[in-house]
């Protein structure tokens, strides 16, 4: 294959590549910041992808692999995404082509249908996946990866077998923004850990989550949450209800945790709340280690997209 790879992550809002070292994983160069998929509506996605990578990419001889929404059918292209279970060589033999760029590729998300009529999708997660299993050294674990959109997933023998997503990041921005509940909400830049911990154990009481959210106003008015504490009680019972939830669904006694910046601690310490031992990963190593494998088998490398 070829001496490096260019790994891209592009979603929604974001736009992050990375030069890696085909042999040894190392990341030799990187670029942070970049035009999200929305910011390009009616725009060409292989021109701006050609303008940030050109001086990376050698006259198209260092192939590209572009991993998130980037594959979705509102993005470049639709790389579809097969049904569980996959295996990282499943997900290679997957790759597409990228139209109007040479050795470009879109990696495939992946979908699972389970009995009782659970459907659910991912793309770009599966990605870290297969990465923090490689960099956690063994290919049996239930992962953890939090975020708007919070996946769960167990892996067996190095194939991705069930997935789950909850919707924990996308629940705390619409209670604490646009609900009464949130109203006195103050922000603050220093974590109210004490709230969060009493939200974490609110979330394992009865009663449901539909009621539980109420008590972080009837607390502010009544119990001494304080209106800097509002946002973090809300984080521990949503946080709270995931592991939970997850914990009856998969039954781990360890999780890996791919994760990155705040939400890291988060879950780190939500987690070891609920009695459940925890091995980080790094979501940005997870997603370089996760795309640096699927290249590693593709038989495609240095041919033309």
């Amino acid at each position: 294959m070829s001496a490096r790879i260019i790994v891209v992550d592009w979603g929604t809002s974001a736009f992050r590549a990375y030069l890696v070292d085909a042999d040894s994983g190392a990341c030799l160069e990187r670029i942070t910041t970049g035009r999200g998929m929305r910011e390009l509506a009616g725009g060409s996605f292989a021109d701006y992808c050609r303008e940030r990578l050109g001086d990376w990419r050698e006259d198209g001889a260092v192939p590209v692999y572009l991993a998130g929404m980037v594959g979705a059918r509102q993005g470049w292209h639709e790389a579809p995404q097969p049904a569980l279970p996959v295996t990282a060589g499943d997900l290679a033999g997957g790759l597409v082509a990228a139209p109007g760029l040479d050795n470009t590729w879109l990696v495939p998300g992946v979908r699972v249908h389970s009995d009782g009529g659970h459907v659910d999708v991912m793309r770009g997660e599966e990605v870290q996946i297969f990465g923090a299993l490689a960099l956690a050294g063994h290919g049996d674990a239930t992962l953890c990866l939090p975020g708007t959109h919070s996946k769960w997933a167990r892996a067996d023998g190095g194939t991705l077998r069930h997935f789950a997503t909850v919707m924990t990041g996308e629940l705390f921005e619409a209670v604490t923004r646009h609900t009464l509940v949130g109203v006195p909400a103050a922000d603050t830049d220093t974590p109210d850990d004490d709230a969060f911990r009493q939200g974490l154990t609110e979330s394992g009481r009865r009663g449901g989550l539909g009621h539980q959210l109420f008590t972080a106003r009837s607390r502010w008015l009544y119990g001494g949450l304080a209106a800097t504490g509002i946002r973090d009680y809300v984080s521990g019972l949503l946080i709270g209800h995931e592991i939970l939830g997850m914990r009856g669904l998969y039954a781990p006694d360890e999780v890996v945790l791919v994760a990155d910046g705040h939400l890291r601690p988060r879950y780190e310490a939500a987690l070891g709340h609920f009695g459940l031992s925890v091995r980080p990963v790094a979501a940005a190593d997870a997603s370089l280690a996760g795309v640096l494998a699927l290249a590693r088998r593709h038989p495609h490398v240095g041919g033309a997209g």
